[in-house]
């Protein structure tokens, strides 16, 4: 009875940590769940950090226009050994403070709304970065426009992650794997 109930423990106790992990690190669906838009693992990430992942760092970015930022990172992560995506990386001194300062912001830099503006733009630093070529347009392949390459952004921990996609869904997807880059490099 005792070894059984040990067991038992165990099996709960791997279910549980599985779970969590799951859940904290962000494969993109667990169930019926997409990745969260919002979610705090309880760890506070360092620009080290992710310097410590796959990801590549092409510029960092000046915090003026961007409060309570402490740094902003663009660059690439290869997903897989597949094709480079680009991010921004905003960092904040806690959760809370990316949520309360970061949110609006994130909001300006992605998705269908998004500012791609530099004279539009509260956060200048790094516009064009956030701009991608989209349409089919016509004549040998011409191209119709620009749009914003970050279909939607995710607040992990204290980073604000801008995220590539042309869907918020594929966007999300790539919060996703970004988050379990920081946390399996912990």
């Amino acid at each position: 009875m005792v070894k059984s109930n040990i067991l038992t423990s165990g099996a709960i106790f791997m279910a549980m940590t599985a779970l969590i992990t799951f859940t904290a690190c962000g494969s993109n669906e667990v169930g019926d769940q997409r990745f969260p838009k919002v979610s705090d693992p309880g760890i506070l990430f360092t620009i080290e950090d992710l310097l410590h992942t796959p990801y590549k760092e092409l510029n960092n970015y000046s915090t003026e226009g961007l409060p309570g930022a402490t740094d902003v990172s663009f660059g690439f992560m290869k997903i897989n050994g597949g094709d480079p995506h680009d991010y921004e990386m905003r960092f904040y001194e806690s959760h809370q403070s990316a949520v309360n300062q970061g949110t609006a912001m994130a909001i300006e830099g992605s998705g269908d709304t998004a500012i791609l503006s530099d004279d539009d733009a509260n956060y200048k630093e790094g516009v064009k970065n956030r701009r991608t070529i989209i349409g089919g347009g016509t004549g040998g392949g011409a191209r119709s426009g620009i749009g914003p390459k970050f279909a939607t952004y995710a607040i992990f921990g204290n980073i604000v992650m801008l995220c590539p996609g042309s869907d918020p869904e594929t966007s999300l997807e790539r919060c996703s794997l970004m988050a379990n880059a920081l946390v399996s490099n912990e």
